[in-house]
């Protein structure tokens, strides 16, 4: 085991996001931990949010190096333990496969056993490709451990919670909440995909509105069915927002709506969670095995029934959604970046 305050923790990262970084932000000033470095795919130009160096990590843009810089700024700063996205990066896979006999070399990854084709050659070749790169993985969650163990990762090299909110903006959230009756709102923050299950969520929702007229579906983001969302006058489609944006919307919300029909992990139900918003979502989302209760917080979405569960949930007391607020929002902050920090400590010193 590595002496106290002398890791030096090495992310080979895809795209950055907000809630990544809090951690690595709680990382960098764990007792344990001398440095972080973070190297990163470019921000993507469809969320450009810019993101720069702090006292607790450093950024380093993978696209400013070539591969002889690149692995030189690996080697120069002598990581104790690296953390790789994935294993679809070529340039990753080959430092990887170089460290990975000397320190502990963690894979993450947020997808589910499906038994595709494509995921059985990943289990059948494991032994030659993905155990020679990695020696550790780190998935967000349950859905994420039967492939995990199918690739060949004991459970002592595995941990869940790899996916993290960032809590600070959402416990505002929860404190203008706590003593505040909610509106008559449902809301869905999401992509205006056919995968987000947008469409089946419109047309449920106009179904009941004749019976609950004073109700309200507010939507927002955007996407490819943009120029084919649903008009309705109980349905209210905002675009897309900035993060300090939405803030109004879940203070005042009653409930919180994700009807996926693909999501592997989506962290938004974390946020939502401690915000401490009831939640409605299908089991396609991966997140909502950790902060759904269906008997305290909110209920599990089928396509088959949506109207049916919206409709249990618009007839709920505001005592009853109060309860489920705070359900929700202790089951969001048990959940927390030095809870994440935790769990890579023991994953790196085992």
């Amino acid at each position: 085991m590595t002496a106290k305050g002398s890791h030096r923790i090495l992310f080979l990262y895809s795209e950055l996001a907000g809630y990544f970084l809090a951690c690595a932000k709680e990382l960098g000033k764990a007792e344990w931990v001398e440095a972080v470095r973070i190297i990163h795919w470019p921000v993507n130009p469809e969320a450009p949010f810019e993101f720069g160096s702090t006292d607790e990590y450093e950024l380093i843009d993978k696209s400013r190096l070539d591969r002889g810089a690149l692995e030189k700024t690996v080697t120069d700063f002598k990581p104790t333990a690296l953390v790789c996205s994935g294993w679809m990066d070529s340039d990753y896979n080959r430092i990887a496969r170089q460290w990975q006999p000397n320190i502990p070399v963690v894979l993450t990854f947020d997808n589910w056993w499906t038994g595709s084709l494509k995921q059985r050659l990943a289990v059948w070749t494991s032994p030659f490709y993905i155990r020679r790169h990695f020696n550790r993985v780190w998935v967000p969650g349950e859905p994420q451990l039967p492939f995990a163990r199918k690739l060949g990762f004991s459970d002592e090299h595995t941990a869940t919670g790899f996916y993290c909110a960032d809590p600070e903006p959402f416990l505002k959230v929860w404190e203008a909440r706590k003593n505040r009756v909610p509106a008559n709102k449902l809301l869905y923050i999401g992509r205006y995909l056919p995968v987000k299950g947008v469409q089946e969520l419109w047309s449920a929702f106009a179904s009941l509105s004749d019976d609950f007229p004073e109700w309200e579906l507010h939507c927002i983001g955007t996407g490819d069915l943009w120029e084919e969302r649903m008009i309705h006058p109980k349905i209210v489609h905002h675009g897309f927002l900035q993060p300090h944006e939405l803030t109004p919307h879940l203070i005042d919300a009653a409930a919180f709506v994700m009807p996926s029909k693909k999501e592997p992990w989506g962290v938004v139900l974390h946020e939502m969670a401690i915000a401490g918003l009831p939640l409605l979502a299908s089991r396609a989302v991966g997140a909502a095995t950790e902060f759904i209760d269906p008997t305290k917080n909110g209920a599990f979405l089928k396509p088959e029934t949506i109207a049916e569960e919206i409709n249990d949930s618009l007839k709920k007391s505001a005592e009853q959604l109060a309860h489920y607020s705070a359900k929700s929002h202790a089951l969001g902050t048990g959940h927390t970046p030095i809870v994440w920090c935790k769990a890579l400590k023991q994953l790196v010193s085992t």
